[in-house]
Parts: C-alpha cells; sequence; structure tokens
C-alpha cells in the first residue's frame, strides 16, 4: 500500500484550523492510499483526535503570520528520511467537503491552478517582478503562463524534497538582501513551476476548498482568541466537526 503524507503547518490561530482539517480528511478520505499527517505547531493536536488517525507533532512557533507561511519549504526537508512515498502540502485553511479518493493529487511533481488564474489573473499573473529577487519573472516572458497555489503542492516524496531545498536556497538568498517576494513562498512556488511546469491540478479537479478560515476572526492576529474553539474542540474529539461563524458543529 503507498503511504501518502500530508503536511499542515498551524501555528497560533491556525491550529484549531489545522484539527478542523485533519480531522475531515480522515473522515472523507476513501481508497487505498494509507495517510500520515506531518502537524508543525505551537500546540500537540493528538488530545484533539480520534486515536486511529496517524499523525505526527513536531513543535514549531511563529511571532507573525509571515514566519509561518515562510516555513514550509524549511519544514518540509526535515521530513527527508520518513517514511512515505508522496509528500503534499496544504494551507490549515483547506477544507474538505464531500468523499474523495487520493487520484486526483497523485503525479511526480504536481501543483494546483488558482482560483483566480481564469479571473482577475487572466490578464495579468501574479508573478514577483522586482528584477534583484530570486522569485523574478519577467513581465516579457515568452512561456505559457499559468499561475498556481501557495496553498497546496506535493508529488512524489523524492522531488518534493528536491522542489523545496532549491526554493528554500531561493528564499535564503532574498533574505540576504532583505527582500520578502510580493507574495511570499507563494511566488518561489510560481517562479519554479513557470520554467518547470508540474502536472496541474485544474480548478474544476480541484477536491477541496482553500482559505476557509470559518469565520473565526483575522487568522493573521497573533493575539486572536481561540481557547474556546480549542475546548469544543475536545469535547467533540472523536466526533467528524466543522467550525462556522467561529463556532464547532458536530456533523
Amino acid at each position: 500500500m503507498k503511504k501518502i503524507g500530508i503536511v499542515i503547518i498551524a501555528t497560533n490561530a491556525y491550529f484549531v484550523l489545522g484539527v478542523k482539517f485533519i480531522k475531515r480528511f480522515a473522515h472523507f478520505h476513501e481508497g487505498d492510499y494509507d495517510v500520515q499527517f506531518f502537524f508543525f505547531s505551537d500546540t500537540d493536536p493528538k488530545p484533539y483526535l480520534p486515536d486511529h488517525i496517524n499523525v505526527k507533532y513536531i513543535h514549531e512557533e511563529h511571532e507573525h503570520w509571515v514566519h509561518g507561511t515562510d516555513s514550509k519549504f524549511k519544514n518540509i526537508l526535515l521530513l527527508e528520511q520518513e517514511d512515505v512515498d508522496y509528500l503534499y502540502y496544504f494551507d490549515a485553511d483547506t477544507n474538505v467537503i464531500k468523499p474523495f479518493t487520493c487520484e486526483w493529487m497523485i503525479g511526480e511533481l504536481v501543483g494546483g491552478e488558482h482560483f483566480a488564474n481564469r479571473d482577475w489573473m487572466r490578464d495579468k499573473k501574479g508573478f514577483d517582478r522586482y528584477p534583484k529577487s530570486q522569485a523574478y519573472v519577467p513581465f516579457d516572458t515568452t512561456l505559457p503562463q499559468m499561475y498556481y497555489y501557495g496553498a497546496f503542492f506535493g508529488g512524489e516524496k523524492y522531488e518534493v524534497i528536491k522542489f523545496c531545498n532549491i526554493l528554500r536556497q531561493w528564499q535564503l538568498q532574498d533574505q540576504k538582501i532583505g527582500y520578502e517576494p510580493s507574495v511570499n513562498d507563494e511566488s518561489y512556488i510560481n517562479k519554479y513551476f513557470h520554467y518547470y511546469p508540474p502536472t496541474t491540478v485544474t480548478q474544476e479537479k480541484f477536491a477541496f476548498h482553500v482559505s476557509d478560515k470559518s469565520g473565526i476572526g483575522d487568522t493573521r492576529d497573533m493575539n486572536l482568541p481561540i481557547d474556546h474553539i480549542k475546548q469544543d474542540l475536545l469535547k467533540y474529539k472523536n466526533s467528524l466537526i466543522n467550525i462556522s461563524e467561529g463556532k464547532v458543529y458536530e456533523v
């Protein structure tokens, strides 16, 4: 049986959304893949999850939301020796809404078409345009243009490790000149995919909802109160839940 590793970074307020994602992913997942979750957070998720869910907790703290989003590549590189065939990163505020199999995401290196790619980014993609940045894509590029999510990527483990290693080096080089790309880690992802196109999951085939904040408030606020939500998550430890308008509901 092939094994899929699912990576979640869920510090501060994102913790409750990460727990929701794992519970709903595990509940709705169908098929033959064995799933292992890797949960980077300042809070251990295990007391909030059913015992049968296979989750490894890696302690991580962030003092700003940018530090969280920029930690994707370095954190995934820590998983090189893990016993999985595939690695996939999902933002913690991703929501699973119906039964699914994993076939839609399987590939050597996979990216997801951004929901705005054919909308407000149709004629002007959100690439980073600062020439000194490692994320730079020129306006006059002659290559086909597709804009990808930073909220999802993955594929065969060693391909993902190679991908993240390159992007981490780009990130470190930009940090040396004090530059943060226009869309943070997403800018590096799109630079790489522009020149080395991945297997693309189109909008129509993308099985989950991205950027579902569940009405809990401004998740970029490091002081956003979530203790009441955490208490409800403990109450419903063994139940399928959803979060709406900042409240936990048993489904």
